[in-house]
């Protein structure tokens, strides 16, 4: 009777500790950060009124099918990232772990294809990834977030959606700041990029991940973090000398406006995005003297 008190004593002391942390990855946002953090609110919500972007909400819930096949199957948020349950319906829902394919399925599912187009779509809320912790990384993070949805493929809705991020950014007295701009082509011209670089990779002793990606997604291999793979990709086949005449022009007019607006910027052959949905503009926004 005696070892059982004693286990019981330390089960509770074990439970109690636990039910005092905030879940790995998760923290809270205590009231001596609240006016920063109503700062950033506010200066995102002026700037997406300044520049015509109504506010959209869609669900912390969706369903995890909606992100597999928006998202892609390949990509480390489906694999590795989601939040993912079965409810009592036997439905398969999904923490959102980014905004777009939740913002154009609302946009799909509440026919505002008929409404003037393009829509100048903004969000601001928590998503979730079931990152590794670690410095600036959370399982629970908070994005501001641009979409121009609809409407012709115009390198004008590039630069505005741009143009607000950095206005946001510059706002919150983040500076100076620089733009990191590439194109990832398009459906047809991209195939062909893709085979240059899995033929140059073959052989190549990369980490397991790439390994990976070489085989499921290899735009993502130029994506890699890793020092191992760093020598590698600064040598690959550079995109820009494989995208079609109209994705070219679609990026040299993208650059001819930014410099019209008078925005800083370097184009980045080795930035890419893995994503299923992405297609020509690429972007990041750094401040000028971080390392890459």
């Amino acid at each position: 009777t005696g070892k059982t008190i004693v286990t019981s004593k330390i089960t509770s002391k074990a439970v109690k500790d636990f039910l005092l942390q905030s879940p790995k990855g998760m923290h809270d946002i205590l009231p001596s950060a609240m006016q920063i953090w109503d700062k950033v609110g506010k200066s995102a919500r002026e700037i997406s009124d300044f520049y015509g972007f109504e506010k959209i909400e869609t669900p912390i819930l969706e369903s995890a099918e909606l992100f597999l096949r928006g998202v892609g199957e390949g990509t480390d948020i489906t694999e590795k990232q989601m939040y993912t349950l079965k409810a009592k319906g036997g439905d398969r829902l999904a923490l959102r772990p980014e905004f777009t394919v939740a913002v154009l399925r609302s946009y799909l599912q509440h026919g505002m294809s008929r409404l003037p187009q393009p829509q100048y779509l903004f969000s601001i809320g928590s998503l979730f990834r079931h990152e590794r912790p670690q410095a600036g990384r959370y399982r629970q993070f908070h994005q501001v977030n641009f979409e121009i949805i609809g409407g012709e493929s115009d390198p004008i809705y590039d630069v505005q959606a741009i143009l607000a991020l950095y206005r946001l950014i510059e706002d919150l007295k983040v500076k100076p700041l620089i733009i990191h701009v590439n194109s990832i082509g398009c459906r047809i011209c991209r195939p062909n990029y893709r085979k240059k670089l899995v033929d140059y990779y073959r052989g190549q002793a990369v980490c397991r991940d790439c390994e990976k990606r070489l085989k499921i997604n290899p735009l993502r291999l130029l994506d890699c973090k890793k020092e191992s793979c760093e020598e590698i990709k600064t040598n690959a086949p550079s995109i820009l000398d494989s995208i079609c005449g109209a994705c070219r022009n679609h990026l040299k007019q993208v650059l001819e406006f930014l410099e019209e607006v008078e925005l800083p910027y370097i184009v980045n052959p080795l930035l890419v995005r893995g994503l299923d949905y992405y297609s020509r503009t690429v972007f990041e926004i750094f401040l000028e003297d971080d390392k890459l």
